[in-house]
């Protein structure tokens, strides 16, 4: 071909581009405004939204340099349409990477050569500089060709490198051109992006496809439209081909021009464009987060506006549906029997405890979205009690110190969240009963039948009395004849000698008198001690004859005896309702002496009316022990001898 015919074809060329609208690489991205989309919008961690989005210039270049004071949030309710606009607070440029699919169509007309070097290889050699040149972006390279997908979404570049090789030992001369290479590299386009949009870019090498092909073309536009993904198109043919058939042409142009992508025609004899230049605007992404302010169940809408100087873009509004519902706090192992009671017990200045009762709660969240906690409230009969507006939430002390009497309440939890929802619990009925006070001893007195038996013990003594009187003036002589009596001097009697009265006290008695002021230790059981139940009501010892021990002696055979009203934990039971299950522990140790300690009994261990401390106290015999209402003595088979009391003989004065 001479010079002024391959100028005349030229010619030629550029004026079917011209019949088709223009020069063929067209980007839809070229637009009199910029544009803003967005991507996806994240709600796991409401109400912090995150939202993906991407940003153009008029020119179709990617925004670099906005700020989170430039981006807005336009929160539209979909309850009542209102807007509201929402501020940023964080903004990131993110770099995710591409996927890029190259559809390689085989054909015999790529193995033209122009100037002595193949179409084919200059094609292969264009992506072979790209591959190398490339930097690391995290991009994943995917190959179709007519015989199927020769790589999927690798990331090495040498395996990128060596799947090129492979495809130049390729004979093109037994391939036939079609669709197969296009719509396979559609399908897996498919399989990445899933539901949303596809960060896919889809390089096809193609020659100009026969007529035939003209209707699968137009499939290939709604399908690539439909998943949002951009093809550019490297068109490797003749002059005498795309005059031959326009009509291919311009279907290709449009599976270009209506994806948002590029067609470019590679005759052999110009520079292939650069793979890096299509990539470059695609590869950033932004990312913000807000605030959300959203407080209802219903599908709201979000849209996005950033101001660039003189210049506002709005995105279009994405639906975002939103079950939100209030805070739903529960009772945690609640008490709902609260029992006062006077502490120590029997004691005229004991006091009713418990004064205060604690509950916890739990906040859940039904709608699956937890968040902060702005107050907590407990309500006792719809009454405020108690309000936290900080942490903790999840307690409350209800104080009881002003409930003396028998009565039920119900008790609720009101939880407000930071979006304003309150939430409540159910309805919990909480009884407190109340302990009656210990009598004083005119109470005592005047209880039961005790005023009749002092009715009937002031009437005998009355009686007593007056048969003592009337019988003393009977056998009393006449006051006159003892008057006279008196008087005469002959029949008074003579006075005896005053003599000083002489005697001795026998020791041996005082003795007897003063060792029966503590219990003689009797050998009633085979234990080395034992316990006598003296009483239940009072701290009185009664008469412990042999029948009455009997029935009463409870033997410590054991070096560390438990006490309490529990049969099956304790070795001394006593039946006692004042008595804890274990109430105390009695214990002998290496050098004989016997120690008690409460068991932490509601009522307390007393000896000898005296509480029993921490450390414990020594028993000796003869030592009264208070367990609730029950008296028990203290008594060991073989007890201290006590000191003999030291007599003398009286000896009378002069």
């Amino acid at each position: 071909m001479t010079f002024r015919q391959r100028c005349l074809m030229i010619f030629f060329i550029l004026f079917l581009m011209g019949a088709n609208g223009g020069t063929p690489p067209a980007r839809a991205q070229d637009a009199p405004t910029g544009s803003v989309e967005v991507i996806a919008i994240n709600t796991e961690l409401f109400p912090r939204v995150q939202i993906t989005f991407e940003a153009y210039d008029e020119q179709g270049n990617f925004f670099t340099g906005l700020k989170a004071e430039d981006v807005q949030v336009i929160e539209v309710n979909g309850l009542n349409d209102q807007e509201e606009a929402r501020p940023v607070e964080r903004l990131e440029i993110l770099q995710p990477g591409l996927d890029v699919i190259v559809a390689v169509n085989f054909a015999p007309e790529l193995n033209t050569r122009y100037a002595g070097v193949r179409r084919y290889e200059a094609v292969l050699q264009r992506l072979k500089e790209w591959m190398e040149s490339a930097p690391a972006q995290g991009d994943r390279l995917s190959i179709s060709t007519n015989s199927g997908l020769q790589l999927i979404r690798s990331t090495d570049p040498q395996e990128w490198l060596t799947a090129l090789d492979n495809l130049a030992q390729v004979n093109l001369l037994n391939e036939q051109a079609g669709l197969t290479a296009m719509a396979r590299a559609l399908d897996l386009v498919t399989d990445i992006s899933g539901s949303g949009k596809p960060r896919c870019v889809i390089l096809l090498v193609t020659p100009l496809l026969p007529a035939a092909s003209l209707d699968g073309v137009q499939n290939l536009i709604d399908r690539a439209e439909r998943l949002n993904v951009p093809v550019y198109i490297w068109l490797t043919t003749s002059a005498q081909s795309i005059a031959a058939n326009p009509t291919m042409l311009d279907g290709l142009s449009d599976l270009a021009g209506q994806t948002d992508g590029e067609l470019s025609i590679f005759t052999g004899s110009e520079s292939l464009p650069e793979i890096e230049g299509y990539l470059k605007s695609r590869r950033y992404q932004y990312r913000l987060e807000y605030e959300s302010r959203l407080n209802s169940a219903a599908t709201h809408r979000l849209a996005l506006s950033i101001e660039q100087g003189e210049d506002r873009l709005r995105s279009a509004t994405q639906p975002i549906f939103l079950n939100i519902q209030p805070p739903n706090p529960i009772f945690l192992s609640p008490q709902t029997q609260i029992q006062r009671r006077f502490f120590p017990p029997n004691s005229r200045s004991s006091d009713l405890e418990p004064d205060a009762v604690t509950y916890r709660v739990i906040i859940e969240f039904p709608d699956g979205y937890p968040r902060a906690i702005r107050a907590s409230r407990l309500l006792v009969n719809d009454e405020l009690v108690q309000e936290n507006t900080r942490p903790p939430f999840d307690n409350f002390s209800w104080s009881v110190r002003d409930i003396e009497s028998e009565q039920q309440v119900e008790m609720q939890v009101e939880v407000e969240d930071a979006l304003g929802l309150t939430g409540r619990s159910i309805r919990m009925p909480v009884r407190v009963s109340v302990e009656s006070p210990p009598p004083n001893p005119w109470q005592v007195a005047l209880s039961g039948n005790r005023p009749l038996v002092l009715a009937a013990i002031l009437l005998c003594g009355l009686l007593l009395g007056g048969v003592l009187i009337f019988a003393g003036r009977q056998h009393r002589p006449p006051f006159s004849a003892q008057r006279r009596s008196n008087r005469d001097p002959l029949t008074q009697p003579l006075p005896a000698p005053a003599q000083k009265k002489r005697g001795t006290i026998n020791p041996a008695s005082m003795a007897r008198r003063l060792s029966s002021a503590r219990p003689a230790a009797m050998p009633v059981s085979s234990a080395p001690a034992w316990l006598l139940q003296v009483s239940e009501e009072s701290g009185t010892a009664v008469e412990s004859g042999v029948k009455t021990m009997a029935h009463r002696l409870l033997p410590l055979k054991r070096s560390d005896n438990l006490l309490g009203s529990d049969p099956l934990r304790t070795q001394i039971c006593i039946n006692s309702a004042s008595v804890s299950p274990v109430h105390a522990r009695i214990v002998l140790n290496s050098l004989g002496e016997y120690w008690i300690y409460d068991h932490g009994s509601l009522a307390g261990t007393w000896v000898n009316f005296g509480p029993v401390p921490a450390e414990g106290a020594r028993l000796q015999h003869g030592d009264l022990i208070h367990v609730g209402f029950v008296t028990l003595r203290f008594e060991t088979a073989k007890p201290a001898p006590q000191a003999a009391p030291i007599t003398q003989p009286y000896q009378e004065e002069g």
